[in-house]
């Protein structure tokens, strides 16, 4: 998007008339009309910070090549970067097991015998079956492009890819098991890749038609006469695509489209890939989870997911009770479902070793919404204190675990990835600023850390998705003048003297923070308005000025077309 370079005041505080439909309405690219962006993904809650922000940056950071570490198939693989991709059945086999080792303990929608069965077949047969070839070389671009980033080579998602589309047009899509697989294929590579245009949101409802077309979201049971493998195989796909479609609706504040009250909301069966083709039950071990242990429990928390969109991020006050029961005491059921997450997160299964990526995938969904709970929304404006303490110590905590995953060269830097570091990080500027206890006990090089994790984590993600080199220079850009309050803060004797304005103090020339010659004051005793002013509510425009200087409203807009331009 152009923007002109002249500075603009500060953004008005909307009228609460249809704002919290109109703040959803941003233009993402050329020619394209204003698409909608919602409460939950956090637009809103942006745009109280984003929009101090006045320029966006356009650092680079080196990408150093590792291929001398990596196993030798894959420095075989990455001589093969033109003409057709000459790939052996061991190969395949070895880049195959990055898709199930990160993305299936996930999203188990493929059957792991089956695919190494079909992959068997296609590289020994003369016959070429479309399907397998298409999933086949779906699993490879998604791995390769893992891989790619993960060791730093110039190993190409997207030649598998386009390899995988030219079995695309061949492929019965409609009313098969299988072809839904092969859209689910789509959409988790439409996540991964930065480079790759698919609209993730019309293949998620796509997904949704599938299902609700083949009855997956009804129990069918082998009383029917199915198999065993058949059966738990409808279970696992449904429960990928509700938790698809809870995820991306969340990320991109838009309705739910696979409602709980329409499906069957049957778990399916801790078992292996290879127990479940089995007519016996396996004797598991208590310590000993599966790769659908991880799953199950995801999909548990995709169910607690869809009430904090139903009930915290309706947009309609009056919705009739038989769209959803009225909460009588929202700040009482608030309570309660955070009661929910954290036994959640007590049950997360043990690790499995010191480097176990499903385990901390779990934790990072649940702070994730956890935050969605207790952060502002439309039917909980204004969270008390004790709400934003909780959340202030997810949004902390999960910034500490991308940037473990980080320093141990297992993050994976997809979309989810991006979304996340960044509303974490403006999550937690927001709870500082908002609850005094928070920044009265926060010790500066404890948010001089965290902002430093947040930007590493966002480095490297840049280097693959150029919008979150600009989010980076953006939120270096507004740490700047809260550390430089916290430094002042610390020089106030006395809680009565909060509040004053620290104008007058100027930061260190070395704190590693880019420059502000005004600092903000915090705005006590003020009157909230309804629904979603309260996120203009607590820093008025005259903060956001004084602070910053000029603001530049097309910040936000970059921010958000940054996050979401390729998935609509």
């Amino acid at each position: 998007m152009d923007h002109p370079e002249a500075s603009i005041g500060p953004p008005a505080i909307p009228s609460n008339a249809g704002l919290s439909h109109e703040v959803g309405l941003v233009s993402l690219g050329a020619n394209r009309d204003p698409r909608y962006i919602g409460p939950s993904s956090g637009y809103v809650f942006c745009k109280l910070m984003l929009a101090a922000s006045s320029r966006a940056g356009k650092t680079t950071r080196t990408v150093e090549n590792s291929t001398l570490s990596v196993a030798p198939y894959l420095r075989e693989l990455i001589g093969e970067t033109q003409g057709p991709i000459l790939i052996t059945k061991d190969q395949a086999v070895n880049l195959c097991q990055t898709y199930f080792d990160i993305v299936h303990v996930q999203y188990p929608f493929l059957h792991y015998p089956t695919f190494r069965r079909l992959l068997q077949q296609f590289f020994e047969d003369d016959i070429q079956n479309y399907i397998s070839g298409f999933q086949i070389y779906m699993v490879l671009a998604i791995s390769a492009t893992i891989v790619s980033r993960l060791h730093k080579i110039p190993l190409s998602g997207e030649r598998y890819y386009m390899t995988a589309m030219q079995y695309f047009e061949k492929i019965q899509m409609e009313s098969s098991v299988q072809g839904l697989q092969c859209v689910l294929l789509l959409l988790i590579f439409a996540m991964q890749s930065s480079t790759i245009r698919l609209d993730i949101w019309c293949l998620n409802y796509q997904c949704i038609a599938s299902v609700l077309d083949l009855g997956l979201q009804r129990e069918v049971t082998t009383s029917s006469g199915i198999s065993k493998l058949d059966q738990e195989m409808r279970t696992r796909i449904f429960w990928v695509v509700y938790t698809l479609d809870r995820t991306i609706a969340t990320m991109m504040g838009r309705p739910i489209g696979l409602r709980d009250e329409a499906c069957d909301l049957r778990i399916p069966a801790d078992l292996s890939d290879i127990d479940i083709e089995s007519e016996t039950l396996p004797t598991l071990s208590p310590s000993a989870p599966t790769h659908m242990t991880y799953a199950i429990h995801l999909f548990r928390l995709a169910r607690i997911n869809s009430e904090i969109k139903y009930v915290a991020n309706s947009v309609n006050r009056d919705a009739p009770n038989y769209a959803y029961p009225a909460i009588i005491n929202i700040n009482a059921w608030q309570k309660e479902v955070l009661a929910q997450l954290d036994q959640w997160a007590v049950d997360v299964p043990a690790t499995r070793d010191t480097n176990d990526y499903s385990r901390t995938i779990l934790l990072l969904r649940y702070h994730s919404v956890r935050m969605l709970l207790l952060r502002p929304s439309p039917n909980i404006p204004r969270p008390d204190q004790h709400a934003l303490h909780h959340c202030y110590s997810s949004a902390e905590e999960s910034i500490r675990l991308y940037n473990e995953l980080y320093r141990k060269n297992m993050l994976v830097h997809n979309w989810i990835t991006f979304h996340s570091i960044v509303l974490s990080t403006i999550t937690m500027f927001y709870c500082i600023l908002s609850v005094p206890s928070i920044a009265t006990s926060l010790e500066v090089g404890e948010f001089v850390g965290n902002i430093r994790a947040s930007l590493n984590v966002l480095s490297a993600v840049g280097e693959h998705y150029p919008g979150a080199k600009r989010s980076r220079d953006i939120l270096d850009e507004l740490a700047g003048p809260i550390c430089r309050w916290l430094l002042k803060k610390r020089r106030i004797e006395g809680s009565e003297q909060f509040g004053q304005s620290t104008a007058d103090y100027i930061a260190p020339a070395d704190d590693g923070f880019s420059c502000s010659t005004m600092q903000p004051d915090m705005i006590e005793n003020m009157t909230w308005p309804s629904l979603w002013n309260s996120f203009d509510g607590g820093f008025d425009s005259q903060w956001i000025s004084e602070s910053y200087g000029s603001t530049d409203g097309a910040n936000l807009d970059s921010i958000v077309l940054s996050l979401l331009d390729d998935l609509t």
